[in-house]
């Protein structure tokens, strides 16, 4: 992250303005009112630097109407920058001045309202304030940043001020007409100075800046901090009242870029290695249901029924209960994990089912009656992954694999490969992940599919140069190199924490979608027109070299890869 004095003074008082304004980029529209803080502030630099012309035609251009609160404000601003040009002219009476001095640096940018040269080769440093709150601006870091800095650029800085520019807040009365408010804001006016004051450069100041830093780098909390500032702050609405305005994204292009940690799904028999191959991700938090868990380094959570006792009082948490408080603690982000295993995805799938048992008091989904019990327990376990998908982790399923044979209309027969979940369930999870591939065995060694075939399930958005690769993480990511050839470097998990952000990652559009065109037997309630529509001329193709007459396929199953339901 690229530090700046505001960035580091906004952490000081509140860390949770900090990550939202800067981790997440949240952005608000600015208030109305003619004494926007932002607005003026950016005014009455601009006619310091340019005049009150370029000043009033800023400020005017800002809002849509205008009116006397717009002049009055106004008024503040051409009779204060007037003052506040006097005593600049003699302030650079003579010298070389400049306005707005960039300071940049690859961990540090900052702007330096006026530098004055003077005759000796030596420089004065002034920042303009339009502020009564003197002994607050004394106290800043602003100005010892900027000597330090400037100082590595080959300044030579002697003095370090600011130029306060005087407020006042007063307001028309109710028993005064507006001609005797502006009379009395222009006597009020006049009796105002601005001045300029001086500061000691301190060093300190700059290295508790560069701790500051470096506990912002640190930081993974952000907790709100309660004060009468929140009064000014933008996000107060958003933070104390959980009110938020959603603001459509700009009409332009994203830019592809290449993702070396796609959320994926990986699939095989038993003994293959898919755990062993997952492992090998460095921020891995591996969430287990089966409990073959000896092998395995990185840390894991058991997703398992839970049983206490409180003296004879038996209480029991079920492991749905317990994953759905995994997904709970990943939520607040207080962890160093990039990303997220489910090993084994299908038996999360029957925690749910049992879950929604004992809440509907039933022993089997049909108990429900006209499909009830199978939706209730698809929207459960779909909502938890869906969820746990927006947290901006890269996610990973791992499923065994599911063999069983079709036979054709012809009589001949194959082999569908498939993971050992609900076939509706697992359109919906192939949609959710970017990569579906299904790890296997050839005597020896251990491989990936990514080829896709007609008879296994799999796919996903990646366009692979080569059909298989062995199972070896680095061997993975060379072929992901390759399928995105061309395509600027980008990693969802590296940058989890940015994106945490919300910075989240919402699922992506899958281009070619998980291939199956093979089902396996369902249970009566979960037969779909979808289902039987998987006998395609693919699969006759296969089955026999010359095949009697080719089955006719229906529309939709013409339509290439899986019919993913979001």
């Amino acid at each position: 992250m690229r530090f700046s004095h505001s960035r580091v003074e906004c952490f000081e008082k509140c860390r949770y303005q900090f990550m939202l304004r800067y981790i997440r980029n949240l952005t608000t529209i600015f208030p109305p009112a003619a004494d926007n803080p932002l607005i003026v502030g950016s005014a009455l630099h601009l006619g310091l630097e340019k005049g009150p012309t370029a000043m009033e035609e800023y400020y005017y251009s800002q809002y849509p109407v205008i009116n006397d609160f717009h002049i009055n404000e106004m008024i503040k601003l051409t009779t204060l920058v007037e003052k506040a040009n006097e005593v600049l002219q003699e302030l650079t009476r003579g010298k070389v001045s400049i306005f707005e001095y960039e300071i940049n640096f690859p961990e540090f940018i900052g702007y330096v309202d006026l530098i004055v040269h003077n005759g000796d080769g030596s420089a004065d440093v002034y920042d303009f304030k339009y502020s009564n709150n003197i002994d607050h601006y004394l106290e800043s870091k602003q100005l010892h940043l900027y000597k330090y800095y400037l100082e590595k650029q080959g300044f030579d800085v002697f003095k370090l001020g600011y130029v306060f520019i005087p407020k006042t807040q007063i307001r028309q009365k109710k028993t005064e007409d507006l001609y005797q408010f502006r009379k009395r804001l222009t006597e009020t006016l006049a009796a105002m100075q601005v001045k300029v004051v001086e500061v000691n450069y301190d060093h300190s100041k700059v290295d508790g800046f560069f701790q500051r830093c470096h506990e912002i780098q640190n930081e993974s909390i952000y907790e709100r901090t309660p004060s009468r500032l929140c009064a000014w702050c933008e996000f107060q609405k958003y933070c104390e009242e959980e009110i938020d305005f959603m603001l459509l994204p700009k009409n332009e292009k994203r830019e592809r870029k290449m993702d070396l940690n796609p959320d994926k799904w990986v699939y095989g028999d038993s003994y293959v290695g898919k755990s062993t191959f997952i492992e090998r991700y460095e921020d891995l938090l591996m969430v287990n249901t089966d409990g073959n868990i000896d092998n395995l380094t990185s840390p894991v959570v058991r997703i398992t029924d839970e049983v206490t006792y409180e003296g004879r009082l038996r209480k029991e948490k079920l492991a749905w209960e317990v994953f759905l408080a995994v997904i709970d603690e990943l939520e607040k982000k207080d962890n160093t994990f990039k990303r997220v295993a489910i090993d084994l995805v299908e038996d999360l799938y029957e925690h749910s089912r049992l879950y929604i048992y004992k809440k509907l008091g039933i022993d089997h989904e049909q108990d429900a009656g006209f499909g009830k019990g199978w939706d209730m327990v698809r929207t459960e376990f779909l909502s938890a992954m869906k969820r746990l998908k927006n947290l901006g982790y890269q996610v990973i399923f791992i499923s065994k694999e599911l063999t069983s044979e079709i036979t054709l209309k012809n009589g001949n027969k194959i082999t569908t490969i498939k993971p050992n979940i609900n076939d509706k369930v697992a359109n919906v999870l192939a949609g959710i992940v970017d990569l579906t591939v299904r790890a296997f065995m050839d005597g020896d060694e251990r491989y990936l599919q990514l080829e896709k075939k007609e008879n296994v399930f799999g796919g996903g958005r990646f366009n692979f140069k080569v059909p298989v690769v062995k199972l070896d993480k680095d061997e993975f990511i060379k072929a992901l190199r390759g399928a995105q050839e061309g395509i600027k470097t980008y990693s969802r998990a590296e940058s989890a924490k940015e994106a945490a952000a919300g910075e989240t990652t919402g699922n992506e559009t899958k281009e070619d979608g998980a291939t199956a065109t093979a089902k396996g037997d369902t249970n009566g309630d979960e037969t779909s027109e979808e289902e039987t529509a998987a006998t395609t001329t693919e699969e006759t193709t296969a089955a026999t070299d010359k095949p009697e007459k080719p089955a006719k396929r229906s529309r939709r199953s013409r339509k290439s890869g899986n019919q993913l339901t979001n």
